[in-house]
């Protein structure tokens, strides 16, 4: 779908229209039950909630809505506020013998001129077994993780960039 999707006036009235799990939502920048039921009647037969762009700002609610894509130009929401989703990665290398380990780090940060996966991720060594990556790109990092056995903990951060 496309910002053209409403008719202008109505667009006025809306911050943007995020699709999650098969529903819409609507966020609207203000609350008018008039526009409310017409933008319904644009949208047909789809599950539609409507909320204040306010209740959205609200820390709840912008973690329940972070991976939640717009119709109107495939961008999360966090995109809109100008935001940026990480997973912060803390690993521990101690069940790994001394030359592994440094195999890893290899594989993690590159080695020469070579890039590792960290940098070809868009992520950045924050500390000692600590990497910061974009959320949209954990799996790579997790799925190395995993294929050594290495033992880890994560936690998503938001941040501005």
């Amino acid at each position: 779908m496309e910002s053209n999707l409403l008719p202008r006036d109505l667009m006025k009235e809306v911050f943007d229209i995020m699709r999650k799990n098969d529903k819409l939502y609507v966020l609207m920048k203000s609350d008018d039950d008039k526009s409310e039921e017409r933008i319904k009647d644009v949208l047909g037969d789809e599950d539609v909630e409507f909320m204040d762009i306010a209740d959205v700002i609200e820390k709840h609610m912008i973690k329940e809505f972070s991976d939640a894509i717009s119709i109107f130009d495939n961008e999360t929401i966090l995109d809109r506020f100008g935001l940026k989703q990480f997973t912060e990665i803390i690993y521990d290398l101690s069940s790994l013998n001394q030359s592994k380990k440094m195999l890893f780090n290899y594989s993690l940060f590159g080695r020469r001129d070579k890039g590792g996966l960290v940098q070809n991720s868009g992520g950045k060594r924050i500390g000692r077994s600590v990497v910061y990556i974009p959320s949209k790109n954990e799996k790579d990092i997790e799925s190395l993780i995993k294929r050594w056995a290495v033992k880890y903990s994560k936690r998503r951060v938001i941040d501005f960039e």
